[in-house]
């Protein structure tokens, strides 16, 4: 049950990615992968999951940033 809903919290955050960027979806995934963003969402979801996905994707942005992967 948990793996679906984490599973689901992942479909929805990368959606708002690629639609907030204006990226396409191979791109997007390409990063997702390369920086672990999946794992994160992943390992952090007991508390992502009490967040908005707006405040999730922005936590990401930073990650990405941080990592000198996006502006």
């Amino acid at each position: 049950m948990l793996l679906d809903e984490v599973l689901y919290m992942e479909v929805r955050i990368f959606r708002e990615f690629i639609n907030r960027l204006k990226m396409k979806a191979s791109d997007a995934y390409s990063l997702f992968e390369k920086h672990d963003i999946w794992g994160y969402i992943e390992s952090c979801y007991p508390v992502l999951h009490m967040n908005g996905d707006e405040a999730v994707v922005n936590d990401i942005l930073h990650i990405l940033s941080r990592n000198g992967a996006i502006q």
